[in-house]
């Protein structure tokens, strides 16, 4: 079979529905959709062109083809980047903080935006994008650490092309790939009180953005981002020759779900899978029945993670050498999850979390309640047998404990969690809480020369008759 290129371009200024789509482009998303054929031999994409207007979607469901053939790669969905300022980086920067002489707007307005070395202005030609995690005092802090930044040009960037599906929309692929949709600079804001469903559809997404808007006429129906049957959204480009065209530097240029409310949620199931470089802002984050959450990097920025009932986060290993650098973050740049009301993480009704080759860097801090809570026969494991979780708090203490394991509850935790110490520059403390570091099954960790909190884990391994759940330090 020839190889044939399917190039759909639209354009809602200058384009027209009556238009083929390939030699003129078309006006609507809608119309571009229903060029795609159902299968194809080459390489397809539907190309938005950047106007600054809102692309609308007004059906319900969207049919994605297949490519076929040894030739054929998946689907890409391309947009652009917004460029919005450029800052250079002064002498005081390291990898993990981005000092300028820029006013960088009001506290954590960057969050989600992503963060390119520009060329154009001496920042060199290979280092990758990355998320940003947060902002303030004419500081960047990039979700991922950035190789020798000082005296250099950084620009920040979001998405330039916006769809806007009118209904809540599904989103169906049948290409059995493993990842079989690319979104380039695109931005999916569903409209008030709509949401997103994914089936069988796995992207791996550069520098976008889906944004959920609760209707405040309905207290009992929340927005909500349904990852399922085999659906994955992949923070940053996980494979580079998946398709032709890709920018390699762009491999941490994640993806960033955020809403107005944190009753939304974004909820992987059915073997769904949130994975990559992820950001999440005033959202609920969810897996269950199947559901997984596999970060490689993590800002979670007053959003809940809840890991339920036949629900699993995983931290995935990877190798470059013989070095591992899979899991949550790193040691300098941890995963985090900050400023949620209630708590943090909870692992719950049997849900589990499973750390066997790869390290758990975690901050989790300034949640109103606990920390990290397992509950009712949950498991947790945050790093590998013989190495360091990376547990910490930093900024404000949570409100309650550190962590709260109860009603039969495992967890196997790192040195960190019990003896990280406070200096000017990582300022982290042991995972810990206002009201006492670790409890287990309603009772304070106390141990027999009457310490509270991790100094009692040692001692009471195995607990106290009467306590249900088990808590080791992993030595």
């Amino acid at each position: 079979m020839e190889r044939e290129d399917i190039l759909i371009y639209v354009d809602n200024i200058r384009g027209n529905d009556v238009h083929d789509g390939i030699h003129q482009p078309v006006k609507t998303a809608d119309r571009a959709f229903s060029l795609l054929p159902p299968y194809w031999h080459g390489r397809a994409e539907i190309i938005f062109a950047v106007t600054d207007i809102e692309y609308p979607v007004t059906a319900s469901a969207v049919y994605l083809g297949t490519p076929i053939g040894p030739a054929a790669s998946p689907l890409v969905i391309r947009g652009g980047y917004r460029d919005g300022f450029t800052v250079e980086a002064t002498v005081e920067s390291t990898g993990d903080r981005i000092v300028t002489t820029t006013d960088t707007s009001g506290a954590d307005d960057l969050v989600g935006r992503v963060l390119m070395r520009d060329p154009r202005l001496g920042g060199g030609e290979t280092e990758e994008a990355t998320s940003i995690r947060g902002n303030g005092n004419s500081t960047i802090f990039p979700q991922r650490t950035i190789a020798s930044p000082a005296r250099q040009f950084f620009t920040v960037q979001w998405p330039a092309v916006t769809l806007e599906p009118r209904e809540t929309l599904n989103l169906v692929s049948h290409d059995g790939r493993s990842l079989n949709l690319t979104l380039i600079g695109i931005s999916i804001a569903p409209a008030v009180g709509k949401g997103l469903n994914l089936l069988n559809l796995r992207a791996q997404c550069d520098t976008c953005e889906f944004f959920f808007r609760r209707d405040p006429a309905s207290d009992t129906d929340p927005a909500t981002f349904f990852v399922h049957t085999n659906s994955r959204i992949q923070g940053g480009i996980g494979d580079v020759n998946l398709s032709p065209g890709l920018d390699g530097r762009r491999m941490q240029a994640g993806v960033f779900i955020h809403s107005d409310n944190v009753a939304n949620a974004v909820w992987a199931a059915r073997g769904g899978v949130l994975g990559g470089h992820l950001t999440f802002r005033r959202i609920a984050v969810r897996a269950s029945q199947g559901g997984w959450l596999i970060p490689k990097s993590l800002e979670a920025n007053e959003s809940p993670i809840q890991i339920m009932a036949g629900g699993a986060a995983l931290a995935e290993p990877q190798k470059e050498g013989r070095v591992v650098v899979g899991g949550w973050g790193t040691a300098s740049n941890k995963a985090r999850i900050r400023n949620v009301e209630g708590d943090g993480l909870r692992v719950l009704n049997g849900g589990s979390m499973n750390s066997p080759g790869a390290p758990v860097h975690l901050d989790v801090n300034g949640c109103s309640r606990d920390g990290i809570v397992l509950d009712s026969g949950a498991t947790a494991s945050f790093g590998p047998t013989g190495g360091n979780a990376g547990l910490v708090t930093t900024d404000r203490k949570n409100v309650r404990f550190g962590m709260n394991v109860r009603n039969g509850s495992l967890a196997l935790v790192g040195r960190d969690a019990a003896s990280a110490s406070v200096s000017p520059t990582t300022l982290a403390m042991p995972l810990t809480g206002n009201g006492g570091d670790v409890a287990l099954d309603d009772q304070v960790a106390v141990s027999s020369d009457g310490r509270r909190g991790w100094a009692a884990v040692d001692a009471d391994n195995p607990p106290p008759s009467g306590r249900l759940s088990l808590l080791r330090r992993n030595t």
